[in-house]
């Protein structure tokens, strides 16, 4: 029995989760409401809609870095395995006001400041006055996601459907639960008002590609500055593009807003309400200028918002034990925009946390070791 885990949640944290556990032994069901391979468009399974780049956004954590930095070898990992769907782009984060440099820019590899690139996006009036380029991994969701769940079954995973009481968790046999829930957990009730931030996106579909002069797929970030685009408040936001195999994903918002009683997102920021005009209106204008492609050609679009739960900016990302009913239960939740950028991160501590706790593996856990062993599990030839 001890090596039988139910994982809550089947998003990317609860798949990542999993199929890192089945690598290292362990017999995993996922309990989940929402089946991750059916066309639903529900704003609250925020899995649904990422962007997917591997860019540490929205999240607050004392040990962010070091979280991020194992994530990262394990993506670096899966792309020299050429796992489906996971690619890499050359990256820029611009602004068009000064901006200090984020603490994660120099963890990733190809980092230049503004000052120093010869190339980069660029739109037609607005000066860039900061802004710095790295390499960017990158998960084309349609391709990486289902690839996920397929290796999760491939290895005798199984989905078991219905909602879970995070408060008991009575319904749950299994003596090992981790909690990979997202925004479900607001039900713990640990806070009076937790922070959940809510995205708009803007899918292209049948897009072309976007290159830099060197031949690379080119993302970015920019923020034109707070009199052209930010919330009721004033805070500075940016507009995105992530392009995929074959779309393009223009973003970005994020309205700050919590839960009300009845579980309903709720904002004191007017803007929330409405698609962000500037997400098309000014990658229209940066498209155009730097790669001389007009979006008004491009008539398939899809609009869509999802919320994306931080809980708090002090101590926002929940990666901890705790005991429920002579049971380990681990907690890894709270990722706001950075679901997919931490999911091999803290799948990693959630392993290291079970071996301290139960010693069920009776070994250290050696990070390049499971990094070996679960390439050979994802990459092996499916029936």
């Amino acid at each position: 029995m001890k090596n039988r885990v139910a994982v809550i949640g089947a998003g990317v944290s609860g798949l990542t989760t999993a199929v890192l556990l089945q690598q290292n032994g362990f017999q995993v069901s996922i309990y989940t409401n929402k089946h991750p391979l059916k066309e639903i468009k529900n704003p609250y399974f925020g899995s649904l809609f990422p962007s997917a780049s591997v860019i540490p956004h929205s999240v607050f954590h004392p040990e962010i870095n070091e979280i991020f930095k194992m994530s990262q070898l394990f993506f670096s990992k899966l792309h020299d395995l050429s796992f489906s769907g996971l690619i890499n782009h050359e990256h820029f984060e611009l602004f068009a006001f000064e901006n200090p440099e984020s603490d994660y820019a120099r963890l990733i590899t190809g980092f230049k400041n503004l000052t120093d690139l010869k190339w980069h996006p660029k739109h037609p009036d607005i000066r860039l006055k900061s802004g710095w380029k790295f390499d960017c991994f990158f998960a084309d969701w349609t391709i990486y996601y289902p690839q996920l769940v397929q290796s999760f079954l491939q290895n005798n995973g199984v989905f078991i459907s219905g909602t879970v009481d995070l408060n008991s968790y009575d319904s749950v046999q299994e003596d090992i639960i981790i909690n990979c829930s997202g925004l479900g957990s607001a039900q713990i009730r640990e806070e009076e008002k937790p922070l959940i931030l809510k995205g708009h996106l803007l899918k292209i579909n049948n897009t072309v590609e976007l290159k830099s002069p060197s031949g690379n797929t080119v993302s970015y970030n920019f923020s034109p500055g707070p009199d052209l685009y930010a919330d009721s408040f004033g805070t500075p936001l940016d507009v995105y593009c992530y392009p995929r195999k074959n779309d393009w994903i223009l973003g970005g918002s994020r309205f700050k807003g919590t839960l009300d009683v009845q579980g309903n997102w709720v904002s004191e920021d007017k803007l929330s309400q409405q698609f962000p005009t500037q997400i098309e209106s000014v990658n229209s204008e940066i498209i155009k200028e730097t790669f001389g492609k007009d979006l008004s050609e491009f008539t398939e679009k899809e609009y869509q918002y999802s919320y994306r739960y931080v809980r708090n900016k002090e101590n926002g990302l929940r990666i901890e034990s705790d005991n429920a009913a002579d049971r380990l239960v681990i907690h890894n939740y709270g990722h706001g925009g950075a679901g997919v950028t931490l999911s091999w991160g803290c799948a990693f501590n959630v392993l290291q946390m079970i071996n301290e706790k139960v010693s069920i593996l009776n070994k250290n856990i050696d990070s390049e070791e499971v990094m070996n062993r679960l390439g050979k599990l994802l990459t092996k030839p499916q029936p």
